[in-house]
C-alpha cells in the first residue's frame, strides 16, 4: 500500500486528490505545505493560509507538514522543493509517495518532470486529479458533497460576483455556458478554501474576510476561522 503525503493547499484541487488517492486504496499519512511568510503571496500566486492547512489535518486525522521558506527559495526549483517536502514527509510521517493537485502543469513541464523530480527523492508521485477541467472539478465536488469557497478569482476571466460565494450548483451552470460559449474557466482562475467535506470530521467556518489583489486576481484571505467538530461522513484508509 502506498504511504502518501498529499501537496496541500486546503483549495478543491488538493482536496480531490487527496479523496481520489484515498479513494484508489492509498493510505494517507499526513498532508505536506509549504509557508513562504511575507513572502508567500509572491511565491505562490496565493494567499498564506498555514493555519487552514493544520485545520484541515486536524478534521482528517492525520498531521500537518509545514515547511517554512528559506532564504534563496525558488519556486520554479522544481527538484529542490519536490526533495525537500519528499524529505520533510518520510521523517514526518514515513511517506513514500507524494500526491500532487495539479490538474494542468506548468511548473517544471509536463507531470513526468515532476515524477522524475519524485524519483530522484526515493519517492513515488501521484497525480490523480491531472486533466481535470473546472467543470468536471466541480460537477464532482458537488457530488461528493464537498463544499468550497471561491476565495480569489481573475476577474478579466470571472465575473467578480462569484468572489466570496460557494462553488454550488449556480456557479457550475456559469462555468458550463461560458464553456459552451468559448469562455472557458479554468481551475488557475480562481482560488478556493473548501469548508466541508465528506472526509472531514467537522467543518471550517470563516469568521473574519479580508479582501486583497494578488497579480491579476481579486482575492478574499481568511484572517479568522473556527472549527466546528461533527461526525466523518467518509474515513480516509485507516493509518497503522
Amino acid at each position: 500500500m502506498k504511504k502518501c503525503a498529499v501537496i496541500y493547499s486546503g483549495g478543491k484541487d488538493s482536496h480531490l486528490a487527496l479523496l481520489e488517492a484515498a479513494s484508489s486504496g492509498a493510505e494517507i499519512a499526513c498532508l505536506v505545505s509549504f509557508d513562504g511568510g511575507a513572502r508567500h503571496e509572491e511565491y505562490f500566486n496565493d494567499s498564506r493560509k498555514p493555519g487552514i492547512v493544520e485545520a484541515h489535518a486536524r478534521l482528517l486525522g492525520v498531521p500537518a507538514v509545514v515547511i517554512k521558506t528559506g532564504p534563496g527559495f525558488r519556486v520554479k526549483a522544481l527538484s529542490r522543493n519536490v526533495a525537500l517536502m519528499a524529505r520533510a514527509a518520510r521523517e514526518a510521517c514515513g511517506a513514500d509517495t507524494l500526491v500532487s493537485g495539479v490538474a494542468r502543469c506548468r511548473c517544471g513541464g509536463k507531470i513526468d518532470s515532476w515524477r522524475k523530480a519524485a524519483a530522484r527523492a526515493g519517492f513515488g508521485l501521484a497525480a490523480p486529479v491531472i486533466g481535470f477541467d473546472l467543470v468536471y472539478a466541480v460537477r464532482l465536488c458537488l457530488k461528493l458533497g464537498v463544499r468550497a469557497l471561491i476565495t480569489g478569482v481573475d476577474f478579466k476571466k470571472v465575473d467578480r460576483r462569484w468572489l466570496g460565494r460557494e462553488m454550488d450548483g449556480e456557479f457550475l451552470a456559469y462555468i458550463t455556458a461560458e464553456k459552451k460559449a468559448g469562455r472557458t474557466v479554468d481551475g488557475s482562475d480562481l482560488q478556493t478554501l473548501v469548508l466541508e467535506s465528506p472526509a472531514f470530521a467537522g467543518r471550517v467556518i470563516p469568521l473574519k474576510l479580508a479582501t486583497g489583489r494578488i497579480g491579476g486576481q481579486e482575492q478574499l484571505k481568511v484572517e479568522k476561522f473556527r472549527v466546528a467538530r461533527g461526525r466523518r461522513r467518509r474515513g480516509l484508509v485507516s493509518k497503522k
